[in-house]
């Protein structure tokens, strides 16, 4: 047989012809007889369920546990994310936390640290908005300002800049966290304000009562 021939379909007559002899070879051309392995050829329905290994004694297989080794992490419960976690997230990840779990304890987290971040939302647009500090000073407007400010475009996923009018009555307050700071989530007491809230509010009472708590928050934020 040429070397050609070797590694056409003559080679491989030749090995099935010689699978008695080498079993190696008859193993890669013929193959093995399944009914040699215990397996039910009548059966008609999937024997998978039944076999496990052709290397395996199948007496034993379902009823022996294999050695094995689990490691900790696999038994790790992984810390639940709370308020104190957050403070480490960057904008970004606040904001894809806030958008992808609606109706969600992630959501209110990554509201409640993005207001303590000077962002507010605006109940209307529904949209993100804060103003930077070192922008030019807004404009008081019958019950808001009017101004540049930075917002969160959620479709082009990065900040942007606009002119636009802000009512104070516009703006979701975010008065009373939902949950207490700390490292697990603790439903906050409606007791429990933000603090410096009061401070916020006695200097709001100071000018007259003219201004409401959240035009008192948005010059607090520099909005």
């Amino acid at each position: 047989m040429s070397a050609a021939d070797r590694w056409g379909l003559l080679g491989l007559l030749a090995m099935i012809k010689n699978a008695g002899v080498d079993a190696d070879g008859g193993l890669s051309s013929v193959g093995t007889d399944l009914g040699a392995m215990g397996l039910d050829m009548g059966y008609e329905g999937n024997l998978y369920s039944t076999f496990v290994t052709p290397w395996a004694d199948q007496s034993a297989a379902h009823s022996v546990e294999p050695d094995f080794h689990l490691p900790p992490c696999y038994s790790a419960q992984p810390p639940a994310l709370g308020p104190a976690k957050a403070g480490a997230f960057s904008d970004e990840t606040l904001f894809f936390m806030f958008y992808s779990s609606p109706r969600d304890a992630l959501q209110e987290i990554a509201a409640q640290e993005l207001w303590n971040r000077n962002w507010r939302y605006h109940k209307d647009l529904r949209i993100w908005i804060t103003k930077e500090s070192g922008s030019a000073p807004s404009s008081k407007i019958p019950g808001g300002e009017a101004g540049t400010y930075t917002w969160w475009n959620p479709d082009d996923w990065c900040k942007e800049r606009k002119e636009m009018s802000v009512r104070y009555a516009d703006l979701e307050e975010k008065t009373v966290p939902a949950f207490v700071m700390g490292p697990g989530l603790v439903l906050a007491q409606p007791s429990q304000t933000i603090p410096g809230q009061q401070q916020v509010q006695g200097a709001a009472g100071q000018q007259g009562g003219a201004q409401s708590v959240g035009q008192a928050r948005m010059q607090m934020a520099g909005i």
